[in-house]
């Protein structure tokens, strides 16, 4: 029997408001839940001084940083996902991500100088991890990381465990578009590009223990000089991604996977991901340019448009 109690948590954290619906009674679960999530906000986040980021960032080409278990197994899956994707993931793009998103807020764009000074950090071999003594150093000063672009899909996915562990079993986890579904089949809106907040370009059904991540340039954009300027940033390039889409739309088991793929795909195009997402099992729905649809083949049952 599907229980007709509903218990919400909504609490703003990692930069954005995060939901989490249980279908049930479930207020020791949810602050569980909620407190895992502050924690890893406190450890990673890039902009709080008090934070294990900012530290490994302080001390960039100085010293190696302790840190916590959560801080050490992300930046790991980060370099991970670094080299499935030859680069195109990299947290320590943070000095080129910060340039355009200065550039998208301000409107005013950076000049040729200035992009080859925040690409020439951006490298993500310079991470150095320490095994044994469980610290994280980067290589070299001005270098910087931000795991900005997964850490709501680790978050998401921790949040699933606690609910498995309280045995709560129908949920739905909404972490700012990260999302993940326990229990019964649910429709997930897809963002429509430009459109108010809330208005889908289709859905997608998806069962239980699916995570749904999407990734688009009409997050953060603004037209400079006629010219439209958007926050993800190639490191190929140094500048805002070319790669004909508007947004991407990864659907599979976890959602720290998604959350890292996403912004790599988008990156890549929908031709050239095409065969990295199928190794990972890993189905898709692109919007390009011209705002048409494209689906990979698994997932065209499951498109409501």
């Amino acid at each position: 029997m599907i229980s007709t109690v509903q218990t919400q948590k909504m609490f703003f954290a990692m930069g954005t408001v995060n939901t989490i619906t249980v279908f049930d009674e479930a207020d020791e679960a949810l602050s569980a839940a909620k407190e895992r999530v502050k924690d890893l906000d406190r450890k990673l986040s890039a902009y709080s001084h008090d934070s294990e980021i900012y530290s490994i960032n302080s001390h960039a080409g100085i010293a190696p940083v302790a840190v916590s278990m959560d801080t050490f197994r992300l930046i790991k899956h980060s370099v991970m996902y670094s080299r499935i994707t030859d680069g195109l993931f990299d947290i320590t793009s943070r000095p080129l991500s910060q340039l355009w998103k200065n550039a998208v807020k301000c409107g005013q764009l950076p000049d040729e100088r200035t992009i080859d000074e925040a690409r020439k950090p951006v490298n993500y071999r310079d991470i150095i991890l320490d095994y044994q003594k469980r610290t994280v150093m980067l290589k070299n000063k001005g270098q910087q990381i931000d795991l900005g672009a997964i850490a709501k899909g680790y978050a998401a996915d921790e949040v699933r465990n606690i609910l498995h562990t309280y045995g709560i079993e129908n949920a739905l986890i909404n972490f700012g578009g990260t999302v993940i579904n326990m229990g019964q089949q649910r429709n997930i809106g897809i963002q429509k590009p430009f459109a108010p907040n809330g208005q889908s370009a289709s859905s997608i059904k998806i069962g239980n223990g699916k995570a749904v991540v999407s990734s688009g340039l009409y997050e953060q954009f603004c037209i400079i000089n006629g010219r439209f300027i958007h926050h993800i940033a190639d490191i190929r390039t140094g500048k805002p991604s070319d790669s004909g889409l508007l947004g991407v739309t990864l659907v599979g088991d976890y959602a720290e996977e998604l959350d890292a793929l996403a912004t790599a795909a988008f990156i890549m195009g929908a031709e050239k991901s095409i065969g990295l997402l199928k190794q990972r099992n890993i189905e898709a729905m692109f919007i390009t340019d011209d705002k048409k649809l494209y689906v990979t083949e698994n997932l065209r049952d499951m498109i409501r448009k």
